[in-house]
């Protein structure tokens, strides 16, 4: 814990300087003079003196020529999570290795999805399934509450394929019935599914298998009465909105009728927000009978942060934060630091670096928010400062072959009572094209620090878990990060 304590004061001491970059949005780049007021001045003049196209053919190159900017993104990875102790956080092998020093041999399976989900849902349940399961045998809990669990993938895989009891919670009732739906169509794959898998036991019952199209697969079970394999059996679902204050263990005894001694697995895939901590939290409880914990978080920017104040986005915070219980930070740590990062850099944190740095493609990615942001300052030019605030025009730069036609769209889209001037805004985007060229450099450094503040996030949990006496807690990289971006998982358990 010690060692986790010292890098995360190491990483805060990193990155304070720099988050003035990550809270800014590129929606003012342009208005509020990003490239004076917050790029760091050695990066500024290296621009200046060797032009965006020299210094962006190095940064891309194989064999750089260190400079600024490239220093710049090399810093940062000295700060993400790779820079972390091995034993807080590893890769998915030595996750595995971690249960086999435990005494514990992982199952030798493998399982083919192709033909009922797409590439990153089927790359996500695939290897969270299997982990959990290994994870969970060893931990002796043959029931697994999904919180959070959605459309039902991963929860009725399991059910499916490893015999778990499992209980999916979701806070909405057309996601608690669209899992049902899903689940009874998995059925139908899932013997061909077996079939091309390896080394899988036999289920506790015998999955159907649908020769005829009906309207419903409800009216499959009802004419021919035949019975799910899982469904209200193996694997239920319940519409509840979980909180910190919710007794995990009463709802899954309720619909398990298991004793009140039984111990649960608590698991999530892509936790929105604070629900993320939520379940650290409710892992922490003694009453919810809780083993293992499987977590893998997402959506930062909807975390509510307990000492942020920041008055363009209030409304919104206080919106998510009725209940006063706060995402971030969590370890005492960082509480006692009153530690800030704010909306802007956890929305950062939620960007995809390893896709953007594996492409190269600066156009494709930084093209769209070009477009945003010199819209921004025509629009400041058209009606004023006091009348700006948050205008959402959603996707539109990559409908739009031009910035005149992307102007056109937007203010219809905005409502605006504004005369376009084609040729006033041709000569426009002209004048501000140089600013294209800083925006690349800005987004850049936007990416390089995405890391660094996701990994901070994320160790703030681990750190809140050691601080409440669950050693055997660490972080792994389990799925593959250009298809999955949240890609990290909180594993822990509490060993007797």
């Amino acid at each position: 814990m010690e060692q986790l304590r010292s890098k995360l004061e190491e990483v805060i001491i990193y990155l304070k300087p720099y988050l003035p970059i990550a809270n800014s949005h590129v929606v003012n780049f342009i208005t509020h003079n990003f490239w004076e007021t917050i790029i760091p001045r050695d990066i500024q003049e290296e621009i200046d003196l060797k032009g965006t196209e020299f210094v962006f053919s190095n940064f891309w190159s194989e064999n750089q020529i260190p400079d600024s900017l490239t220093h710049f993104v090399t810093s940062t990875k000295y700060n993400n999570l790779n820079s972390y102790p091995s034993s807080c956080y590893m890769k998915l092998d030595d996750a595995y290795n971690v249960l086999k020093s435990w005494g514990y041999k992982p199952m030798n399976n493998s399982l083919n999805l192709k033909e009922f989900m797409g590439a990153k849902k089927m790359h996500e349940v695939e290897v969270m399934a299997k982990l959990v399961a290994d994870f969970s045998k060893y931990a002796g809990t043959d029931v697994i509450i999904d919180i959070g669990g959605g459309k039902g993938y991963l929860s009725s895989l399991l059910a499916l394929a490893y015999n778990f009891n499992v209980l999916g919670i979701d806070s909405q009732s057309i996601n608690s019935e669209g899992a049902r739906n899903r689940t009874i169509k998995f059925e139908k794959y899932w013997q061909s599914i077996k079939k091309k898998s390896n080394n899988f036991p036999e289920e506790k019952l015998t999955p159907p298998i649908i020769k005829e199209k009906l309207d419903t697969y409800e009216e499959y079970y009802e004419k021919y009465s035949r019975k799910s394999a899982v469904l209200g059996s193996t694997y239920k679902q319940i519409t509840e909105y979980v909180t910190e204050n919710t007794n995990i263990a009463h709802l899954a005894q309720t619909e398990f009728e298991v004793n009140n001694k039984e111990e649960f697995t608590l698991i999530g895939l892509h936790t929105c927000g604070s629900l993320g901590t939520t379940c650290l939290k409710l892992f922490t409880e003694p009453k919810n009978n809780l083993k293992l914990l499987v977590n893998v978080g997402c959506c930062y920017h909807l975390i509510e942060e307990e000492f942020t104040n920041d008055p363009f986005w209030d409304d919104i915070e206080n919106e998510l934060n009725k209940n006063e219980s706060y995402g971030f930070p969590v370890s005492n740590c960082l509480r006692e630091k009153k530690f800030q990062l704010g909306r802007d850099a956890r929305m950062c944190a939620s960007q995809s670096p390893d896709k953007f740095f594996n492409s190269k493609d600066i156009i494709n990615s930084t093209k769209p928010l070009f477009y945003r942001a010199l819209l921004q300052v025509y629009l400041v030019q058209e009606l004023g400062h006091d009348n700006i605030s948050r205008c959402h025009v959603g996707r539109l730069a990559h409908k739009c072959l031009t910035f005149n036609e992307y102007v056109h769209k937007a203010v219809k889209r905005l409502q605006l009572n504004i005369e376009i001037d084609n040729e006033k805004i041709n000569a426009f985007y002209d004048k501000y094209l140089i600013e294209y060229e800083r925006l690349k450099v800005f987004f850049i450094l936007k990416q390089a620090l995405a890391q660094v503040i996701e990994g901070l996030i994320i160790m703030d949990r681990l750190l809140y878990l050691h601080e409440q006496g669950i050693n055997e807690a660490f972080v792994a990289k389990l799925f593959d990060p250009l298809l999955s971006p949240r890609n990290h998982a909180i594993i822990a358990l509490k060993k007797n």
